[in-house]
């Protein structure tokens, strides 16, 4: 194995790390959409370096467990960093701790990048494509998503259901 020769190599693996606890996706995943490095500035650039080593240190002592961060603005952070993983939107930070911060940027929310849209985690949570990007493939719309129970197509025997549904139709019709 390599020895990380940089902090900012550090820096970036500890996001991962911390990223893949918040959002429940693994490193190999969160690497797979192409956002790391962008979305490590993105909160670095948002909130600072000293609130990120915050919440690495809060999460570091709550056991890797996001439930178990009590610091506010530890929090706030997590949170607007599970939220652009998912939605590729930085958000707004609660008005406390964006004081608390003592931060110049404005306190809005903004896409990240046209990118940061099509490769948020929202999409891979229900094997859905995002709207005008990433279509899933010609004919792809005639198959049920997966884990979907089939559907039986034109001309098939819908199978017989185990047992009936109380009601009108149900109760022995």
């Amino acid at each position: 194995m390599t020895p990380k020769t940089s902090t900012s190599a550090r820096s970036l693996d500890d996001f991962i790390t911390a990223s893949a606890a918040l959002t429940g996706f693994d490193a190999f995943d969160l690497h797979g959409t192409g956002m790391a490095g962008l979305y490590h500035e993105t909160a670095l650039e948002q909130v600072g370096r000293p609130a990120v080593a915050r919440l690495l240190d809060a999460l570091a002592a709550a056991g890797g467990d996001p439930d178990g961060i009590t610091d506010e603005t530890a929090r706030d952070v997590a949170r607007a960093i599970a939220h652009m993983w998912y939605l590729g939107v930085w958000p707004q930070l609660a008005a406390s701790v964006h004081t608390a911060l003592g931060r110049e940027r404005a306190n809005t929310p903004f896409t990240v990048s046209p990118e940061a849209y099509t490769e948020g985690l929202v999409w891979r949570t229900f094997d859905g494509h995002p709207a005008g990007a990433k279509p899933p493939g010609f004919g792809t719309w005639s198959d049920p998503p997966p884990g979907a129970p089939a559907v039986p197509r034109a001309g098939e025997r819908a199978a017989e259901p185990a047992t009936r549904l109380p009601g009108p139709r149900g109760a022995g019709s």
